[in-house]
């Protein structure tokens, strides 16, 4: 059977290989890490280049937004300011425009009762006038057409007797 010394020589040995094994896969984990470290910089890098006219533009853009911050406020105060003062315009407007409005309704409504009340005075003088004078003219017509025709039958009357005697001449 082995002696301790030669199972010690064995373990050690053992030991040893796992430990230069760890070391060589150690190594190769940190040569895989320092490539990648190196890729990963690389495209960080590109990604730097392409990104940094972005940021550029961004930062203008920021600045720009920084002048134009408190000109965009004041055109808001003053369109706040001009569309309450259209407001009060439109408001205003709209209260004289009832004001008139009723005032037309009223002025209207007292034309039609001064037409309404001409036409029917008008109406009653028409009636009157017929009643008055148009009857009268017609009982004078007719008595006028009676007149008339009896001097018409009287004429005829002289007529025939005058050419009854001369036939008999």
């Amino acid at each position: 059977m082995p002696t301790g010394s030669m199972v010690f020589l064995v373990f050690t040995g053992v030991v040893t290989l796992a430990v230069v094994l760890q070391t060589l896969i150690l190594l190769a984990v940190f040569i895989g890490a320092k490539q990648s470290e190196r890729k990963v910089l690389e495209q960080v890098e590109r990604l730097r280049e392409d990104l940094e006219p972005v940021l550029h533009a961004a930062t203008d853009v920021l600045k720009l937004l920084d002048d134009i911050g408190p000109r965009i406020r004041a055109i808001t105060v003053n369109v706040h300011t001009a569309s309450e003062r259209l407001r009060g315009q439109v408001d205003y407007i709209d209260a004289l425009v009832e004001e008139v409005t009723g005032r037309t309704r009223h002025q209207v409504a007292r034309v039609d009762n001064m037409v309404s009340d001409t036409l029917d005075g008008i109406a009653r003088g028409v009636r009157t006038i017929q009643d008055n004078v148009m009857a009268p003219l017609r009982q004078i017509g007719g008595w006028m057409t009676a007149i008339r025709a009896a001097m018409d039958l009287l004429r005829r009357g002289d007529r025939r007797s005058r050419s009854s005697d001369e036939d008999f001449i």
